[in-house]
């Protein structure tokens, strides 16, 4: 009887040793730290930084004020953000923005200007009354992001006003895309980068021809 229960005992002690151990694996597997598996993005600018030849001292160097430049409040985050049905958005889990997409846009959209608009002077709103304008551009985004088959988009508003910043010469709405390859968020980054340079182009070359008219035809 005695070898019985003492048989009993050391089963038991067994088994709450292998329970506790289990337990204790669970709970170091529970409490480990995960890797973070988050990856951030950038825009990129896709112009060349010098000047184009053509449009270098052409009537001198001149200024464009850029801004104010205004992005819709759902790309206000820092999430990827993809249209997944015309009524319906996805934001990514683990997929951010590097920057603010404001700050991004503003900053890549700056250096592609510069380069095709063929000036060095692109001054970002804000800036002080002192400053001398020839050109103020504003933009009013409506949509910029990747839908579900990898395509770029980007719908704006643009004007492009004189150097009081009253008087509109040109405004005009623009919807580009370009093709990235679908649920690929480094190729999606590219692509939206190529969508801006493409708008810097448009605003770009309506600043040439606004340049030619007032060289034809001096106040």
């Amino acid at each position: 009887m005695t070898s019985t229960r003492q048989l009993v005992k050391t089963c038991a002690v067994g088994a709450i040793a292998m329970a506790l151990a289990g337990c204790s694996s669970i709970s170091n597997a529970v409490l480990a730290p995960r890797p973070d598996i988050t990856k951030f993005y950038l825009l990129t600018p896709t112009a060349d930084t010098a000047p184009p030849a053509a449009a270098q001292g052409v009537e001198g160097d001149f200024v464009i004020g850029l801004g104010p430049i205004k992005l819709p409040p759902y790309l206000d985050r820092q999430e990827v953000v993809t249209r997944a049905a015309p009524n319906r958005l996805e934001l990514s889990k683990d997929e951010r923005w590097g920057e603010s997409l404001q700050n991004g846009f503003t900053s890549v959209m700056a250096r592609d200007l510069a380069a095709q608009a063929g000036t060095r002077r692109v001054i970002v709103f804000p800036w002080y009354n002192t400053v001398h304008i020839d050109f103020q551009v504003q933009i009013d985004i409506y949509r910029f992001e990747t839908d579900g088959q990898g395509n770029a988009q980007l719908s704006a508003k643009w004007t492009i006003l004189d150097s009081t910043g009253k008087n509109i010469l040109y405004t005009a709405e623009s919807n580009l895309t370009q093709p990235s390859k679908p649920r690929d968020t480094t190729d999606a980054a590219a692509a939206l980068s190529r969508a801006v340079g493409d708008l810097s182009g448009q605003i770009a070359n309506m600043i040439h021809q606004v340049r030619s008219q007032q060289g034809a035809h001096p106040a």
